[in-house]
């Protein structure tokens, strides 16, 4: 059990006074029932207090957090602490607690807050807290890529979600009649500390058309349709209809096309006969004239 490094902040006689508590059993609230009360849950970035148990009808001679060996933040009355402060931490020695805010994965583990009073018989007062800091992973995408054919044979599927924490895998929702061998895969942010989880599977299409999700812890993606034929057995026919109805058209266009033509040609044929009978008639007239 550690105290701030910069020993000049406290009296050598209180200090030693701490020590004697220490090696003979200092007052620590650590029972079942504390153990649970005192475990705290985060989210990365966002906020948490700590609750030290303070007695309100004694005066405060020191209070401070520390996780390990490293001091986080503290009070003491009678000097001011010259060890450096974690810069998103606040103490409040009237409600005992310490606030800290923008959580990240690092922030995760076991404190202490150490307690003594003016005057006060209870000594140096020790109580344990862990806190747990969890990330929210995005909402996993799924993907697929099938193959080219007709019938589909298998279609690659792939899911992916990102920024979470602790590590989860990828969960496959599909139905004990499909065939599914997936492969997982796990990468973790060196900053941040966050994971990016992510699942390819080979789907079988032999049993025809199927709907298919993944999920990653309580957040599921989109239903995606897998496996759906390319190529339908039903005969299209609306389109077969207004083919055969186009054609029709234009087959009946040519065929009146053709019909007005050769109308039109005989109608000539038969005005040149009519012209060429009176120009006959004519020179026949002319000749009786003659004699």
């Amino acid at each position: 059990m550690a105290f701030p490094s910069n020993l000049q902040c406290f009296p050598s006689s209180l200090f030693r006074l701490a020590q004697l508590y220490i090696m003979t059993g200092a007052i620590s609230v650590t029972g079942s029932a504390a153990l649970i009360q005192n475990q705290y849950r985060g989210v990365v970035g966002g906020n948490v207090t700590f609750y030290c148990p303070i007695d309100e009808n004694s005066t405060l001679e020191l209070m401070y957090i520390q996780r390990g060996n490293t001091f986080v933040n503290g009070y003491y009355k009678r000097k001011k602490i010259m060890d450096p402060v974690w810069s998103n931490t606040r103490i409040d020695t009237k409600k005992g607690t310490m606030h800290m805010s923008s959580l990240n994965v690092s922030h995760q583990g076991r404190y202490q807050c150490h307690i003594m009073y003016i005057g006060s018989a209870l000594g140096h007062v020790t109580t344990d807290m862990h806190l747990s800091v969890t990330g929210n992973y995005s909402k996993p995408v799924l993907t697929m890529d099938c193959c080219d054919q007709s019938p589909l044979l298998s279609c690659l599927l792939t899911c992916v979600a990102h920024g979470g924490f602790p590590q989860a895998e990828v969960k496959w929702n599909v139905s004990q009649t499909h065939t599914l061998k997936a492969t997982n895969n796990i990468t973790r942010d060196n900053v941040t500390e966050l994971v990016n989880t992510s699942s390819t599977a080979r789907l079988n299409c032999s049993n025809g058309e199927m709907f298919i999700s993944c999920s990653v812890g309580n957040l599921r993606s989109e239903l995606l349709s897998v496996c759906k034929p390319k190529y339908t057995s039903d005969p299209p026919w609306p389109h077969v209809i207004t083919a055969v109805l186009a054609v029709g058209v234009m087959v009946v266009m040519v065929v009146t096309l053709l019909w007005c033509k050769s109308k039109k040609c005989k109608k000539g044929e038969n005005e040149d006969i009519h012209e060429d009978e009176e120009e006959g008639i004519r020179l026949n007239g002319n000749k009786k004239e003659e004699t």
